[in-house]
């Protein structure tokens, strides 16, 4: 009998942490999809207002012209929005991989990925949906430059 109580015990703790491990990711899921939709209504509002524009646009775009600036901040708040969308479920692979063939089909697009690349993969780290995210706008633009090529 407390053979049985024992392992009772055990199943009860096991299921208890398996719950608290469940809950704090869903947590961090949560936070982090409540963080990308901040930093869209920021980009939203940075593109809506000429002084934010520039601030928004960082140094890697000082000598681009405030429409570039826009574009750029619009393609930014695009592809955040479709990462918020990924991290919670709501695109498939499929999906999400015509979202970024259709982005990178167009050579403003293309510039786009070029300057926020790096900086993507350097944000994801050990976070397995966003280097997936990340690959499939690289699986994207590998087909739209060999279709390019051949």
């Amino acid at each position: 009998m407390p053979i049985l109580f024992g392992l009772l015990l055990a199943g009860g703790v096991a299921v208890s942490l398996m719950l608290l491990v469940q809950r704090r990711e869903q947590h961090r899921e949560t936070v982090r999809a409540t963080v990308l939709q901040t930093q869209v209504e920021l980009l939203r509002a940075a593109a809506a207002d000429p002084e934010l524009v520039r601030a928004a646009a960082g140094q890697r775009l000082s000598g681009a012209e405030p429409g570039e600036i826009r574009r750029h901040l619009f393609f930014e708040a695009q592809v955040t929005a479709w990462e918020l969308r990924w991290r919670i479920g709501a695109l498939t692979r499929h999906q999400l991989g015509a979202y970024a063939a259709g982005l990178l089909a167009d050579e403003e697009g293309r510039r786009y990925w070029q300057r926020t690349r790096t900086d993507r993969v350097g944000l994801s780290g050990d976070d397995e949906k966003l280097r997936t995210f990340t690959q499939v706008f690289d699986d994207a633009l590998q087909e739209l430059q060999t279709a390019d090529a051949g």
